[in-house]
């Protein structure tokens, strides 16, 4: 980082060492990678239609990336023409 940008009181993120192949998401990380609003992705944890949380700690909820692809894959209707 240059003298300018500390000048400026910016600061530079660092990229992570390592990233999981297979990250626990937020909420809200998680609604995004479901393509619903958070008041809705709550409602399908709720009902069931997403798997439970893991709790990271007491108030922090977490859900495994790929358990969230998998739930919307099974949710796709099969394409026209097949079966």
């Amino acid at each position: 980082m240059d003298v300018s940008a500390r000048a400026n009181g910016a600061h530079a993120r660092r990229k992570p060492a390592y990233v999981p192949d297979d990250p626990l998401l937020t909420a809200g990380e998680a609604a995004t990678e479901t393509g619903r609003a958070l008041s809705t992705f709550w409602r399908d944890v709720r009902t069931g239609r997403v798997p439970p949380a893991y709790y990271v700690t007491p108030k922090s909820p977490r859900w495994r990336r790929s358990e969230l692809r998998a739930v919307v894959e099974s949710c796709r209707a099969p394409a026209k023409g097949t079966a």
